[in-house]
Formats: structure tokens, C-alpha cells, sequence
């Protein structure tokens, strides 16, 4: 048997083990710090003007929808991710600003 069809054999039976449940709950608590920590500094964005926010390529009604379209635990990064490649994209196709 050849070098590399024992690592092919090797991965092939090798099981990831099943987190623990002081595991689960490490991660769980991270993700809530960093949904925390992101949905504070989404809170900050309220404080620039918006010239500054369409820099970024997000406007007013981006951020205030982020905050109000999911409930307090989610995430609204992911949704001004979205918006601002959206209307990049938009911007990019037709050639006028936004």
C-alpha cells in the first residue's frame, strides 16, 4: 500500500468528535457576543451623517431596518451586508448613483 492510500484510508474512517456540552455552550455564548458587540456597533452607524453612510455604501433606511427586521438576538450585520452589495451591484449595472 502506497503513502498516500493510507492518508485517502485514514481520513476516510476518521469521525470528527461530537462536541461537548460545555463546548456547545462556549460557542453559544461567543456567538451571542459577537451578535452583541455587532448589533452595538450597528446602533453607532445611526450616528453618521449620510454622506458618511453612503460612503460605506449603506443608507439611513439600511440601518434602521437591519435593527427592526429581526428580532433582538439576530444579527443585523448580514442584512447590511446585503443591502450595501445590493445596491453596489445596482450602481455598477446602471451607471448612476443610487
Amino acid at each position: 500500500m502506497r503513502m498516500i492510500d493510507r492518508y485517502y484510508l485514514d481520513v476516510a474512517t476518521y469521525r470528527s468528535p461530537v462536541p461537548s456540552v460545555l463546548a456547545r455552550v462556549r460557542m453559544y455564548v461567543i456567538r451571542m457576543m459577537r451578535i452583541w458587540r455587532n448589533r452595538s456597533a450597528v446602533n453607532r452607524l445611526h450616528e453618521l451623517d449620510d454622506h458618511m453612510l453612503l460612503d460605506v455604501g449603506l443608507r439611513r433606511e439600511d440601518v434602521r431596518s437591519a435593527l427592526a427586521s429581526s428580532y433582538y438576538w439576530a444579527d443585523p450585520d448580514i442584512h447590511l451586508t446585503m443591502a450595501a452589495r445590493e445596491r453596489a451591484r445596482r450602481h455598477l449595472r446602471s451607471g448612476r448613483p443610487d
